[in-house]
Formats: C-alpha cells, sequence, structure tokens
C-alpha cells in the first residue's frame, strides 16, 4: 500500500469519493477509457513476437544500501539473508502494487488524467499518440518478456514513463523493422513460389524414385536370392574344380612325362643314327625314368596305374629297339678300329664321345650288353695298342745302341771298346762313356716329339741308350693319356675302379713291352750308368707330367721300371768301385805309368791350366795326376750334374761315397809307391818321397775338385766340400 501511495502521489491519480465510494467503484462497471491512438499496441502480436528485449531502465540506488551499510561489520551469512528477505518483499509489495492497479482500471469509476501523464513523461517525437493506454501497461506487465522488467523497474523506483516511453520507442523501432521485413518478404515472395514450386518439383521427382528404389530393391532382394543360389553352386563347383586339379596335378606330370612325340618314334625305328639320335635317345630315357619314378609314387591312384600300365609297353618296345640299334652301331665302329692303319684317337673322339649319350642310355636300359660291349672294346684297343708299339719297338731296335763293357770302368787295363747293338765294330764311335757331356740335355728338353718309324730304321748313327727308351715311353705315355681320358669320359657311369681296371686291360700288354725293352737296353749297355741313371730322370719326369696331366694309372708300371733301374745303376757303381779297389793291388809304380799317360783320356784345357801353376818344376812326371783321377772326376761330375735335386733317399748318394771312398783308397796306395829320384841321406830321402806323395795326393784331389766345380744341387754341394778339405790338407806340400 505504501508503494501504491507513492504512485498515486506521484502521478496525481484523482481520488474523489475515494473513501465513501471504494465499494461501489470496485463493484461499478469500467469507465470508457480514451482512444487509443494510431501507435500500435504494445501488446501487438506483431511487435511482440519480434521485438528483442528492451533497453533497460537506468537503475537507482537500492533501498537496502544503507542497510548493508549498516551490516558491514556483521557476519557474512547474516547479510545474505536480509538482503534476501528484503529483495523478497519488495518483489511482493511490487506484485501487490500491479494488483491494485488492475484493480482500479477494471473499476467504473477509476480513471488516469492522460494530460497529467503527458505533462510527467518526456517528449518523444517518434511517439504518434498523445495518450498512453495504462492497459498497455498492464498488458506488458503480464506478458512474461517485459513482465519481469517492469516489476523490477518500479521496485527500484524507476519513472514508469520515462521508462515506458523508453520501451514505447524500442516497440516503435522493431515495428519498422518488421514492415521492412515484409516489405522484402513480398518483394521476394515470386522467388519463394519459383522455389516453392522446384521443390513440389523435386517432391514428385523424389516420389518416383522412391517407387523407383522401392521395385530395385525389391529386384535385389530377388538377385541376391539367386546370388545365393549360384554361390553355393559355385562352391560346389568350386570343390569339385580343386578335386580335378589336385587329380590333374598329379597326372599331368606323368602325360607330359610319359608323352612320347612321333618324330621319336620314327627316328628310332626308321631314322640314321646322327646327331639328332642324341636329342631322341634322351628324350627317350627320360620318359623310362619318369615312368619308372611315377610307378613308385602312384600307386594308390587306379587312374595313373592304368595309364602307366598303358604305355609301358609302348616305352619298353621303342626301349628295346633303340638298344638294339646302338648295339649294332658300336659294334660296327669297334671292329673299324681293327683296320690298317686307321687312327684310333680320331674314331674314339669324334665318334665315340660324340655318341657317349647312346652308350649311357645302353647301359641304363641293359647293362649286361653295355658291359659285353665295354669288353669287346677292350679286347680290340688292347690289340690295337700292342700291334702298333710292337711295330714301333721293332723300329726302335734297329738303332745302332752303343754297347759298353767292362773296359769302361774306372782303372781298367784292357783296351775301350764302343760298338753298336749289332756287336759289330764302328769305325767312328770314339766318345768318352765316362763323360756325360750333352747327354743331360735329352732330360731337360722341351721337345715333346719322338722319333718316328721311318727315322728310326733309317738312321745309321750310333745312339745312347736313351734315345729309344725316351721315345718309346713319351708315346706311350701320350696313348695311355688320351686313352684313360677316354675312358673316363666314355665310361663316366663306372666307377673309378672299373675304369682304371678297363685301363690295365687294355695296355698291360703294351707295358710288358716297355719293360722288356728296358731290359734289352740294359744288356746291351752292361756299365752305361749315365744311360741307367738317365733312363730313372726320364721316368721321373714322366711321372709328374702324369701327375699334372691326373692320368695315374701309368704310375704301377714307371714303378716297375725304376725298379729294372735302380739295382742295374747300383750294379754299375758297384762294378767302378770293385775295379778300383783290384786296380789298387796290382798297380805298378807311378813313374812307371806316366809315359802312358799322352794316350789316356785327356784333362780339360782348363783343368790342366789350373793345375800347371802349382805342380813342381822338378819331377813333374812323377807329381801329375794319374790318369784314373781324371776318368773318376769326369765320371763323379756326369753322377752329380743329374742329381741335381735333395736325392738322399736314392741310391746314388750310397754310391758315390762307396766310389769316393774306393777312389781315395787307390791314390793313397799309389802315393804310397813313389819315390824321389836323385841322391842324399836317407832322412832327406824320405823328406822329398813324403812331400812328393803330398804333392802328388794334391794334385789329385785339386783335379777333382776343379772338375766339379760347376756341378749344382745338394750333393754336389757335399763332395766339393769334401774334396775342398783334401786339397786343404795338402795344399802345404804344394807351396
Amino acid at each position: 500500500m505504501q508503494i501504491w501511495n507513492q504512485a498515486r502521489r506521484n502521478h496525481r491519480v484523482p481520488s474523489h469519493e475515494q473513501n465513501q465510494h471504494q465499494d461501489q467503484q470496485l463493484q461499478a462497471p469500467t469507465p470508457t477509457l480514451p482512444p487509443k491512438s494510431n501507435a500500435p499496441s504494445l501488446r501487438s502480436p506483431s511487435i511482440l513476437a519480434n521485438s528483442t528485449s528492451p533497453p533497460s531502465p537506468p537503475k537507482r540506488p537500492r533501498p537496502t544500501e544503507n542497510v548493508r551499510r549498516r551490516a558491514s561489520d556483521r557476519h557474512s551469512t547474516h547479510t545474505e539473508q536480509a538482503d534476501t528477505k528484503i529483495a523478497a518483499e519488495s518483489a511482493s509489495a511490487v506484485s501487490q502494487s500491479l494488483t491494485v492497479l488492475k484493480k482500479l482500471l477494471n473499476s467504473e469509476t477509476a480513471y488516469i488524467n492522460v494530460e497529467d501523464f503527458g505533462s510527467r513523461r518526456p517528449s518523444s517525437s517518434s511517439s504518434p499518440s498523445p495518450e498512453l493506454d495504462l492497459r498497455n501497461l498492464i498488458s506488458l506487465a503480464d506478458d512474461p518478456k517485459f513482465g519481469d522488467q517492469i516489476a523490477s523497474a518500479i521496485g527500484e523506483g524507476v519513472d514508469i514513463f520515462a521508462y515506458l516511453a523508453s520501451l514505447e520507442k524500442h516497440t516503435h523501432e522493431e515495428g519498422e523493422k518488421e514492415q521492412k521485413r515484409v516489405v522484402e518478404y513480398k518483394e521476394e515472395i515470386e522467388r519463394f513460389k519459383d522455389l516453392h514450386a522446384s521443390i513440389q518439383k523435386c517432391d514428385s521427382v523424389l516420389a518416383s524414385v522412391e517407387d523407383y528404389l522401392s521395385h530395385f530393391q525389391h529386384d535385389l532382394g530377388l538377385i541376391s536370392s539367386e546370388i545365393e543360389t549360384l554361390q553355393n553352386r559355385s562352391i560346389f563347383l568350386n570343390r569339385r574344380l580343386e578335386n580335378r586339379k589336385e587329380l590333374e596335378s598329379r597326372l599331368s606330370g606323368l602325360i607330359e612325362d610319359l608323352f612320347i612325340p612321333p618324330y621319336v618314334i620314327h627316328n628310332i625305328v626308321e631314322g640314321e643314327i646322327g646327331s639328332q639320335w642324341i636329342s631322341t635317345i634322351e628324350i627317350l630315357s627320360t620318359r623310362l625314368k619318369r615312368m619308372e619314378l611315377f610307378k613308385s609314387e602312384v600307386q594308390n591312384i587306379n587312374a595313373s596305374v592304368a595309364l602307366i600300365n598303358e604305355i609301358e609297353p609302348v616305352l619298353r618296345m621303342l626301349a628295346d629297339k633303340a638298344v638294339e640299334r646302338i648295339r649294332d652301331f658300336f659294334v660296327e665302329k669297334i671292329k673299324s678300329l681293327r683296320a690298317a692303319n686307321v687312327n684310333a684317337q680320331v674314331i674314339l673322339y669324334s665318334v665315340f664321345l660324340k655318341f657317349r649319350q647312346l652308350y649311357a642310355f645302353l647301359a641304363y636300359v641293359n647293362r649286361q650288353l653295355a658291359d659285353d660291349i665295354a669288353h669287346g672294346y677292350a679286347n680290340t684297343m688292347r690289340w690295337y695298342y700292342h700291334s702298333n708299339f710292337s711295330r714301333y719297338l721293332k723300329a726302335l731296335e734297329k738303332l745302332k745302341i752303343q754297347s759298353l763293357d767292362r773296359s769302361v770302368l774306372l782303372g781298367s787295363t784292357e783296351s775301350s771298346r764302343i760298338l753298336p747293338s749289332s756287336r759289330t765294330p764302328y769305325a767312328n764311335a770314339t766318345r768318352d762313356p765316362l763323360i756325360l757331356g750333352r747327354r743331360i740335355n735329352i732330360v731337360f728338353s722341351t721337345d715333346s716329339s719322338v722319333m718316328m718309324e721311318s727315322t728310326a730304321e733309317q738312321d745309321n748313327d750310333v745312339q745312347w741308350m736313351e734315345i729309344g727308351f725316351r721315345s718309346f715311353n713319351l708315346a706311350l705315355m701320350d696313348n695311355a693319356c688320351a686313352e684313360y681320358l677316354f675312358i673316363v669320359d666314355f665310361f663316366n657311369f663306372k666307377s673309378p675302379d672299373i675304369q682304371s681296371q678297363l685301363f690295365q686291360d687294355i695296355f698291360q700288354p703294351t707295358f710288358e713291352l716297355g719293360e722288356h725293352y728296358i731290359q734289352k737296353l740294359l744288356e746291351i749297355t752292361s756299365f752305361d750308368a749315365f744311360g741307367a741313371l738317365l733312363c730313372i730322370r726320364i721316368i721321373q719326369l714322366l711321372t709328374f707330367e702324369l701327375q699334372r696331366r691326373k692320368v695315374p694309372v701309368m704310375e704301377a708300371y714307371c714303378n716297375r721300371l725304376k725298379m729294372i733301374l735302380w739295382p742295374r745303376f747300383q750294379l754299375i757303381m758297384d762294378a767302378h768301385s770293385d775295379n778300383l779297389r783290384k786296380l789298387s793291388g796290382r798297380s805298378a809304380p807311378h813313374g812307371d805309368e806316366s809315359k802312358g799317360l799322352a794316350g789316356a783320356a785327356s784333362v780339360t784345357s782348363s783343368a790342366i791350366s789350373g793345375l800347371s801353376s802349382i805342380l813342381s818344376s822338378s819331377h813333374i812326371s812323377s807329381a801329375l795326376p794319374h790318369p784314373v783321377t781324371q776318368k773318376f772326376a769326369n765320371f763323379l761330375n756326369g753322377i752329380l750334374e743329374l742329381s741335381p735335386e735333395d736325392m738322399e733317399r736314392e741310391p746314388v748318394s750310397i754310391s758315390i761315397v762307396r766310389l769316393r771312398n774306393e777312389f781315395e783308397a787307390f791314390l793313397t796306395k799309389i802315393s804310397s809307391k813313389i819315390t824321389a829320384g836323385g841322391g842324399g841321406t836317407t832322412q832327406q830321402q824320405r823328406q822329398q818321397n813324403s812331400t812328393l806323395r803330398e804333392r802328388f795326393l794334391y794334385n789329385n784331389y785339386m783335379l777333382v775338385y776343379t772338375i766339379i766345380s760347376d756341378a749344382e744341387g745338394k750333393l754336389a754341394d757335399q763332395e766339393r766340400t769334401h774334396f775342398k778339405n783334401l786339397t786343404d790338407a795338402y795344399a802345404g806340400a804344394a807351396a
């Protein structure tokens, strides 16, 4: 009521007959209000619906601020409760004031002087009406959008007319904006109509699409069921396909591998054996091997077994026909090896090796028949090599080989004889058998050629034994290597032991020819130590060459030759040693034999020039080296030149040591018989004899040392050292 009274005082509301007619006014009909202005109503739906919130009225200081200042020292909880209570009382008072105001406006006697309102509210050029319908205020107060703001403004003591003026202005602006939007809408309505028509057309199209999609969905359902059926059938067919593929994988290889092209059958049955037969036999061999393999792998597959049983007889027939033709082919070629003047190497390498696949197929199908052909080949080649080497050996035996008897031994008193192999005297045979000379060239020669048969038959020169021996064994080695390599290539399916045995069957008679030949040569040249040692070195070189060529099958033959040669070489060396030992017992004084020095073998010019400076001018005839010394030095030098390597395990070193010891014993016995001529006392005579004997020994040892000084090798170094020590021991007598 206090707020209402304040509102009446501020707004000059008429109060005639208030007290006595209050009840009548409340019950009297509502008086007619002044007409409204043309301005749009504050409660216009179009304005209220499109209007935004009005601007907030200026706020006055809250009536509770003094209270809050007085209660600032109190507890914060009491302050909040008081503020809440005061706000609630103010809101309640505003609500009661609005209720009373509604009743006054609805009564017949209650009215408001608009002129008084006009004098109090601020002037507004935008307001189209001079009057303010308070009913609009009530309507705005009832509107949820503005009710709270009006109540808040009245509760805060804001000037209601100023607030309503601002609110009306705001509402009028919103109305104008709404009218502009209406005009714009009318301007765009045609476009909206076109858009609406387009939307309707789209709706119709979408309706047809919807109908189409519905039918499509139905058809898709049918197709899905058909696809499911096809999928099940596809699974069934895939399963059958996998089974067939599995069966095909097992049978396809068999079918492809067992299929025989027609040209293969034609070549085997009617075609000539040529280069095309190699590929034909390879195809047939592959088919047979695959058939044997499939027979062991597909025993549980009935179809495969039936297929193999059907194809196997055909393959066997073709294989038998091929074996028959291959047998005839090789038998014919083996017979051709027995023809006169045929070169077996050409046939072996141009025919046999070219068609070795045919023989391998023959061995695969019929091993017994292949072995029979191999034996036939071995017999033929045994005859071939034996006959040809026998003929070649007869030509070599026609060579005039120098024959040496005991007269060539060191210290022999018999006259030397050098006879050809025919045992008849040979006039121009004047070479010294104890001098090696150029005979050593045959060992280090790089010429691999051999003496031809015609050359051997027509040669009238006297040859040493190693010439024929080297030609025969070099030819034998070349043919043996070629044959062994052919056997390894042609009979490659056989083991190495069987191949070696086949080689021995072929060459054993030929090897025996070589053994008999060297024995015959040793019988002719009984005391040719150089010849025996040269043959040993030739055999060693052939052995090294066989190792280089990787042909081990001739090793036994070479060992047998060395077992024949080494004992003969030792016998010859022992004969020289025994002859020196015998010579020392029957030798005459050196002074008596000095007359025969001119007829003996001459010493090399270098040795004589080296010795001439150290020989005494007096008694020179009695201090010269013995003729045996010269022969011994030349012989020892030749043996050392033929032993350049470390040959400690060979009998050469033992034989040299024994021969050297006998030679030194011989010189010692010879020197003990030397006496000096002239007079003098017995003591002087003894002194002269001793000096002369030492000088004699010095001259002989120096001669040996000088001759062997050019020899190389470990054994030569040992001998040089030995004779150097002997020379140094007697060097005082030569001064």
